[in-house]
């Protein structure tokens, strides 16, 4: 090999792998960026939750729900609950494929 030639695939050598370590620094940050999403959509998701559950309570509190509705609505909220996270599970292991 001439000294140009070399010099030549020494310099290819080097552009591939900056090309490598830009793509890995992206996938990282992307990475990051849907972690964050994830746990902003977990604390969300928990806060609803809480609310919802200090309602309820309230309500049941002051009298306003009586046991057998307040059984009803815990069971219909569960399967609607039950429901969305089948559903989340399967619309993200599509966007994935």
């Amino acid at each position: 090999m001439e000294p140009n030639e070399r010099e030549q695939a020494f310099l290819a050598e080097v552009y591939r792998r900056a090309r490598v370590l830009e793509y890995d620094k992206l996938e990282a940050e992307k990475v990051a960026r849907n972690k964050r999403r994830l746990a902003r959509r977990s604390n969300a998701k928990f806060a609803v939750v809480l609310l919802v559950a200090a309602a309820a309570a309230l309500l049941i509190r002051y009298g306003k729900i009586d046991q057998n509705l307040c059984i009803g609505l815990s069971a219909l909220l569960i399967g609607v609950g039950l429901i969305l996270e089948r559903t989340d599970y399967s619309w993200n292991s599509d966007r994935w494929r």
